[in-house]
């Protein structure tokens, strides 16, 4: 017979359903990414320890402190890869031509851009009470370049391209707020 250990100690701070991701030239202007597979947010460090010759451990820090967010995006939408590419890449919109038999289309272009603009990049997660769960991670650019995943043909699942936004403190932003924010609305007790 299983013999559990505690009890919950508050229901609220258990979520569950996936999240929204956006991402943003700014946190006023952000872009819904759409239909996703694999939403995650994660934070890493180096451990960095000062250690003495004859004191042990002096001091214990971190160092490479970042924030990414990923996801496999299902809505392959080329103005939302330009954006997220943080403006390695030209965006062309093309006119319908008839007479050349030419369909209205956009067109990414890439290569020879090597500078990203940083994006904000944001997840949120809605409970039954449209309470939000949010994450937002700031100074972020891409981590890797385009790998569209064609299925075969018979099978369910669309074409697929994981998108990963890592993001590094933002010098511009207050001590202690350079690299990302939680907000939760779901986990407060009334």
């Amino acid at each position: 017979m299983a013999r559990a250990m505690t009890t919950v100690q508050n229901a609220n701070t258990i979520r569950f359903g996936s999240a929204k991701f956006e991402v943003g030239e700014d946190i006023d202007n952000m872009v819904d990414l759409g239909a996703m597979r694999g939403v995650v947010f994660e934070e890493t460090w180096d451990e960095v320890r000062v250690m003495s010759d004859n004191a042990g451990v002096i001091r214990v820090g971190v160092s490479n402190h970042m924030a990414s967010i990923e996801g496999q995006l299902m809505e392959i939408n080329l103005e939302t890869l330009y954006l997220l590419r943080g403006g390695i890449d030209k965006l062309e919109h093309i006119e319908a031509n008839p007479e050349e038999e030419q369909l209205e289309a956009i067109k990414l272009l890439s290569g020879g851009f090597s500078t990203f603009q940083p994006r904000v990049a944001r997840i949120t997660n809605y409970d039954d009470q449209n309470r939000k769960f949010q994450i937002t991670v700031y100074n972020t650019s891409p981590e890797s370049g385009l790998n569209i995943t064609f299925p075969e043909a018979d099978s369910e699942d669309p074409a697929m391209t994981p998108i990963r936004m890592t993001g590094s403190p933002d010098p511009n932003r207050p001590l202690g707020e350079q690299l990302f924010e939680i907000y939760d609305e779901q986990g407060v007790r009334p």
